[in-house]
């Protein structure tokens, strides 16, 4: 049965049928496989035909073992945060297909010279959006997986929710927390200065929404424009130029689904635009808003890159300075890390192990030195450029993970399983997202074991699973 689930749960594969009774030509995934296991394992078998206190096919059993394997399962990556020193979380919203809103929690941190990202947990957080009650579930989160002092950065998005200076998420935790680096995540810099730029200009913001009605228009209405141009082309009463057009035209939506028509198209716009004649007051509106467009660029830049600076001591590990480090210390990232960190580093021994790094020939990057540095067991010798590197290797740039975890909640939440609760999800979404660390767990013959023994503490069954002195 563990066997089961765990496989269910690795394929991302629903577990429950409709109808479950025995006259059922689908009972379920859970059920299906276990009759199909139970007609070569004859213990299997007998247990089925012979149990009438415990068969282990109900929904309630179903959800306790699994509940058991993810308990097992975290307690695996809890024991792996007691050995690292260095933790950062990044978390992600969005809405699932029951329109509840859940927040995506990942740690990542660096075991050896391997940098491991995990999924936690979602949470629905849907009857509190703000961005206290957001802080309050993070919190609670390193709270309860006990991270204290090893929580070095947080990474969002650019909501305002989660990134702004005095109300928002990394502000709430950086007041508890004072040296939890905040990084926005970077794949949605660029994309957020456009889209708050383009918000602020009125003349702008107009154009991009006829812009966009026009191409979910030409989307929506594609067949009928094609079949339309195609009647054209192909009627005999309608005349040459409407049908060398009308040819033209279907030719050019065909092309819209390939990517060589942006160039095509572009060169196409800039012809049309040196059709028009401009007056001097045209002119001048098209200067204010180029003026008004960069402005608003530039504070958006300002803004979305704030943190870049306090990444700076990040250099500190770039191998292509090392040969210009050699010859002077770069004074002033050094002194970026240790007020982001204080108390963390050993400065004059920090400083002795730089020197040391940056005159040597194995000129690599870092997760290629801390992987040198360990398989030559030279942590001690390196103590503190080790934990640099770790610190470094931790910091995320992205919230990838969390928006991966997103789509694994969109296949296991589906339009069918919308009933699905958030205990149930998260447990499934475990499963199936940390799925490699599931395989290497269940090699171990003591891992059914464990679940075994979760599973028998959990509650009072009708059967005994448990020795006791009596």
């Amino acid at each position: 049965m563990i066997h089961v689930v765990c496989f269910l749960g690795k394929q991302e594969l629903a577990f429950r049928g409709h109808r479950e009774h025995d006259e059922s030509l689908n009972r379920g995934n859970y059920l299906e496989l276990l009759d199909l296991l139970s007609q070569e394992e004859h213990l299997l078998k007998d247990h089925f035909l012979s149990s009438s206190i415990f068969k282990g096919t109900s929904k309630i059993i179903q959800n306790d073992l699994i509940e058991s394997v993810t308990t097992i399962l975290n307690s695996k990556i809890f024991k792996e945060i007691q050995t690292v020193n260095y933790i950062s979380i990044q978390a992600d919203e969005t809405t699932d297909v029951s329109c509840r809103s859940q927040m995506s929690i990942i740690f990542r941190y660096v075991i050896e010279e391997k940098i491991v990202e995990r999924f936690i947990d979602f949470f629905d957080v849907s009857s509190d959006k703000t961005g206290s009650g957001l802080a309050d579930v993070i919190l609670s989160v390193i709270k309860k997986w006990d991270l204290g002092n090893k929580i070095i950065a947080q990474t969002y998005d650019g909501a305002s929710v989660m990134s702004g200076i005095k109300n928002g998420v990394q502000s709430l935790i950086k007041n508890i927390y004072p040296n939890v680096l905040f990084i926005h995540c970077y794949a949605h810099q660029l994309n957020l200065v456009l889209v708050y730029g383009a918000k602020t200009i009125k003349p702008v913001k107009l154009f991009i929404c006829n812009l966009t009605i026009a191409a979910s228009t030409i989307k929506t209405n594609f067949i009928e424009l094609k079949n339309a141009f195609t009647h054209v082309i192909e009627e005999p009463n309608w005349d040459h130029i409407s049908i060398s057009t009308a040819s033209e035209f279907k030719k050019n939506l065909e092309n819209l689904r390939k990517e060589r028509t942006v160039n095509t198209c572009c060169d196409e716009a800039i012809q049309l635009n040196n059709d028009f004649e401009y007056g001097d007051k045209q002119k001048n509106n098209l200067h204010k808003i180029t003026y008004e467009i960069l402005d608003s660029l530039i504070v958006q830049i300002n803004i979305r890159f704030e943190d870049t600076s306090e990444l700076e001591f990040v250099e500190l590990t770039n191998e292509k300075m090392f040969d210009i480090y050699h010859n002077t210390l770069p004074e002033c990232k050094l002194f970026k890390l240790l007020k982001q960190y204080p108390n963390m580093f050993e400065e004059n021994r920090l400083r002795n192990e730089l020197s040391v790094i940056y005159s040597d020939n194995k000129h690599l990057p870092p997760h290629k030195l801390l992987d040198l540095i360990i398989k030559n067991n030279l942590q001690e010798i390196y103590s503190q450029f080790t934990k640099l590197c770790q610190l470094v290797l931790t910091i995320p740039a992205t919230t990838a993970s969390s928006e991966r975890s997103m789509s694994t909640l969109k296949r296991i939440k589906s339009f069918l399983k919308n009933t699905m609760t958030n205990e149930r999800l998260t447990n499934l979404s475990s499963l199936a997202i940390e799925k490699n660390l599931l395989g290497v767990m269940a090699k171990d013959p003591t891992f059914v074991e464990y679940i075994i023994d979760d599973f028998a503490k959990k509650k009072e069954r009708r059967i005994e699973l448990e020795y006791k002195i009596i």
